[in-house]
């Protein structure tokens, strides 16, 4: 009996360890432009799916469902209304506007003057049930646009506070969380990464607001991203899988970009 008892206790690890999670994600953005998503994540292992409840009208549809099966870096999204999918890469998401310049080959556009800095918070309280450690990411950088020689530049500087967990995995993370950690500068989020393991776990609370500087002008954005409504349990493996009988359309920023380019 004896024996068996280190079986058992590494069997009960072993399948807690590896059992799925849902949770309630919130994200609302204010200042530049006021969105608020709403969707029910479902998430085992790499395998993830999203379900929006009310999506940001250009990238996400109300009741569109989100899925992955890399952990995030690439998502199908899935629009029932009109059974077509589109797939776009967690890099685009994040680089957004900056990915429409990129495209058009009539702009240049470099990032300058990367700055990181990571601040440890200490202990941030229970959100959830789960104790919580706070910390907060400074990333600022500049971004030059040249237009047919027409120079413009602008400041970015941008500040995330951030909630996390160490019992529960990172990998629980949906691309809203992760969206909130990057810049889709490659220089700058190469720096974020090398300084965030202070940010490890997973975040049950961020606060991010991005600002930009431009000819003395201020513009401000906030994104406050909740999660609530934690529930580990094992998911079917059907609740990943693309429906069938649905039709493949471009995603909405190349057809940003495909616009840009025949004007």
């Amino acid at each position: 009996m004896k024996r068996l008892l280190p079986i058992a206790a590494a069997i009960l690890f072993a399948s807690s360890a590896f059992a799925g999670m849902t949770y309630k994600v919130q994200s609302a953005t204010s200042g530049f432009r006021s969105v608020t998503m709403l969707g029910t994540v479902s998430v085992d292992g790499s395998r993830m799916r999203m379900d929006i409840s009310n999506g940001d009208k250009l990238l996400f549809k109300d009741n569109s469902i989100v899925f992955s099966t890399d952990g995030g870096k690439t998502m199908t999204v899935v629009d029932p209304s009109t059974k077509t999918y589109y797939e776009m890469q967690l890099d685009q998401l994040i680089s957004g506007a900056g990915s429409l310049l990129k495209g058009n080959p009539m702009i240049k556009i470099s990032f300058e003057n990367p700055k990181v800095t990571v601040r440890d918070g200490g202990h941030g309280g229970t959100i959830e049930g789960y104790p919580t450690h706070k910390s907060t990411l400074d990333a600022s950088y500049d971004i030059v646009i040249d237009a047919m020689g027409t120079q413009m530049t602008s400041h970015m500087q941008m500040t995330t506070e951030s909630w996390t967990t160490d019992q529960l995995s990172s990998e629980f993370s949906n691309f809203l969380q992760a969206k909130n950690m990057r810049t889709g500068v490659e220089a700058l989020d190469k720096l974020i990464e090398a300084q965030s393991t202070a940010l490890k776990g997973f975040p049950l609370k961020q606060i991010s607001s991005v600002k930009t500087n431009q000819n003395g002008r201020d513009m401000t954005m906030t994104t406050t991203a909740t999660v609530t409504d934690i529930v580990k349990k094992d998911i079917d493996a059907a609740q990943f899988t693309l429906p069938d009988g649905y039709t493949k359309v471009d995603d909405p920023l190349s057809k940003m970009v495909k616009g840009l380019q025949t004007r």
